[in-house]
């Protein structure tokens, strides 16, 4: 049985059979088959936007059947989140892994922290300009956005609280609101600069948010 949506038919049985089969145990040639899958929508969904995009023009640009879409997604809807997946893999490669570290100096990782991150909405700038679009029309995503940025402000604030611990930072301010002040100031700033099209030297960038976080946080150097 099968139902029509704005972005093409959402076939069950068969195809939802060989979607559990492939993430019980996606083979080398099907991981690269979805992986084509997701560069093309990428590159539709920057060309037509969302709401224009469709299954079809998603498996034209692949080069592959129509049929071979619904093994690795049910919808464009779901094809959507697991593109929108890119980012947070992504922050949580580049950003939230380091910052897992606890050794060297705060203010050096703080530094790198932050160039990491403007470095993932640069090389993902698409995809956050997407998200932007459909999230505007799209509860679910709007939760998800909502529910990343509580996630990084719960990092920060983490982080606030180690440096308190540790000697080196202001022990009177509160983390939890520090940190969102901090997020929204890195997040609007990364997104303006690559997505809006503002234009600033991304070193001197670095530097001047940096020492804006140092600034509120009263955060102290803290090699030995």
């Amino acid at each position: 049985m099968t139902g029509r949506t704005r972005g093409g038919f959402e076939p069950t049985g068969i195809s939802a059979n060989r979607r559990a089969a492939f993430e019980a145990s996606p083979g080398p040639k099907a991981a690269r088959t979805r992986e084509r899958l997701l560069e093309a929508a990428r590159v539709v969904f920057a060309r037509h936007g969302y709401l224009d995009t469709t299954v079809e023009l998603v498996v034209a640009e692949a080069g592959l059947a129509r049929g071979s879409f619904y093994t690795y997604f049910e919808s464009k809807t779901d094809l959507f989140r697991h593109l929108a997946a890119v980012i947070d893999a992504d922050v949580e490669q580049e950003v939230v892994k380091f910052d897992r570290r606890r050794g060297g100096d705060a203010i050096d990782n703080l530094k790198m922290s932050n160039r990491n991150y403007l470095a993932v909405v640069r090389r993902n700038a698409d995809l956050y300009r997407l998200v932007e679009q459909v999230a505007a029309h799209d509860p679910d995503v709007s939760k998800a956005r909502l529910r990343s940025r509580q996630n990084h402000i719960a990092r920060i604030a983490n982080s606030i609280r180690r440096w308190q611990t540790n000697g080196v930072a202001d022990p009177d301010i509160d983390p939890a609101i520090t940190a969102a002040a901090l997020v929204a100031m890195l997040s609007g700033f990364a997104q303006w600069q690559f997505v809006a099209g503002d234009t600033y030297d991304e070193n001197e960038a670095v530097e001047a948010l940096t020492n804006i976080w140092v600034r509120a946080c009263d955060l102290r150097s803290d090699h030995r």
